[in-house]
């Protein structure tokens, strides 16, 4: 199975027809289309067997009850970015409560983000969305899956150790990692699969906490498969554990597969 777990669903219907068309090309099972406007809405209705639904909420804005609004439109997790304080402030435990108590996993955007406009007014701050903020949330919330996009970019080294010694924290290489680094740097990220002493709780392999996700427009989802291929290949992973990259964790993450 292929899991594509970072897709920004279109807002407009044909283009969310052009998306799965796509996706239907590549192979790619199923989406997790992240949004909060009518184009997922109509994908979750229209594609139900290929969509899995994130629903974007605001962190310092949103009230925590709309967690629960998402779960039963059939969302099946949150995406999260651009945070109004630390990811792990708690001001923001009610979210995460309500989430791990709807089996909901959250992707956070971590590390460096887009520029715009806008950000003059919005109070962006990269500094709070660093890998180890998840270690405090992960710790308090056992039960609670939390992603890391983009590997924590540019903080690759703190989001490897959380990786490891959080068995509930997982992580994609979208963005401009797989482009800037050789598939050598995270085999060496990932290190713990060269002993048991240093495995962290849950003894998951490190390759059973990468996923894959593509994170770009609809043509060049293709490229991102390709450097994902070449990751796999560069780092000489074995069939199982290409296949958890590529889908089978995160089919194990939303229960498609055990």
């Amino acid at each position: 199975m292929i899991i594509d777990c970072h897709v920004h669903c279109p807002s407009n219907e044909a283009q969310v027809d052009a998306l799965m068309k796509e996706a239907n090309r590549l192979k790619i099972d199923k989406l997790c289309l992240l949004g909060n406007h009518a184009g997922i809405r109509y994908a979750i209705k229209k594609y139900p067997e290929k969509t899995i639904g994130m629903g974007y909420f605001r962190l310092g804005h949103d009230n925590e009850t709309l967690v629960d609004d998402f779960r039963l439109e059939g969302f099946k997790g949150l995406k999260v970015i651009r945070p109004m304080a630390n990811y792990d402030d708690k001001a923001f435990y009610p979210v995460y409560e309500r989430a791990c108590a709807n089996q909901m996993p959250i992707l956070f955007h971590m590390g460096i983000v887009s520029r715009s406009p806008r950000d003059r007014y919005q109070d962006v701050s990269v500094d709070r969305m660093r890998p180890m903020y998840l270690d405090t949330i992960a710790r308090r919330y056992q039960d609670l899956t939390l992603i890391m996009a983009h590997f924590g970019n540019p903080w690759y080294e703190e989001a490897g150790e959380v990786l490891r010694m959080d068995a509930n924290v997982y992580a994609d290489l979208t963005g401009s990692s797989l482009k800037k680094k050789k598939p050598t740097y995270f085999k060496e990220l990932l290190w713990w699969d060269r002993t048991q002493q240093y495995k962290g709780p849950g003894g998951k392999g490190p390759w059973e906490k990468v996923l894959f996700g593509t994170d770009v427009s609809i043509d060049l989802m293709e490229d991102v498969m390709s450097d994902y291929r070449k990751l796999i290949k560069g780092c000489k992973l074995t069939k199982k554990q290409a296949d958890d990259v590529m889908g089978n964790t995160a089919a194990r993450i939303f229960g498609f597969m055990r």
